[in-house]
């Protein structure tokens, strides 16, 4: 016995389906969006928080009455960049000493104070941001 099925509407769905494929080729708009976010993230609440907001609390001065870590400046705050293409993102900070506190390197004055990390509350942004796209801007364009 066999079993076969005739779906009405099935050329106009599969037009549809085929532009879908092409739109899932560049992903830069995306991935735009998703680099923003990191950026505000990385660049808000991480300095706010003082690490803490990704899981990696920064390590404390002695002078409790200076200022705020990593912030006398500004300028690494300020220095978060995303560049997007049409399959990746690339989240930056252009301030010379950040690879320094970022680093596993081995230290003996300067601590660690990561400011980039993709902990699981990060990760499920990104997935939210992808699947908005991917309903609103992509399937829901072509029905």
């Amino acid at each position: 016995m066999q079993v076969s099925f005739k779906i009405e509407g099935e050329k106009q769905l599969s037009r549809r389906l085929k532009g879908v494929s092409v739109d899932l080729l560049n992903w830069r708009p995306q991935l735009k969006k998703i680099g923003k976010y990191l950026v505000e993230v990385f660049s808000g609440s991480v300095f706010e928080t003082e690490g803490r907001e990704i899981g990696e609390p920064w390590k404390k001065r002695k002078d409790s009455n200076a200022w705020p870590l990593l912030q006398r400046s500004g300028k690494m705050k300020r220095s978060f960049k995303s560049i997007a293409m049409m399959t990746s993102v690339d989240i930056i900070n252009t301030a010379d000493y950040f690879r320094f506190h970022q680093s596993k390197l081995p230290r003996r004055k300067l601590p660690r104070r990561i400011m980039m990390k993709l902990d699981q509350e990060r990760k499920t942004g990104v997935v939210k941001i992808i699947h908005k796209s991917l309903v609103k801007d992509i399937i829901k364009k072509r029905y």
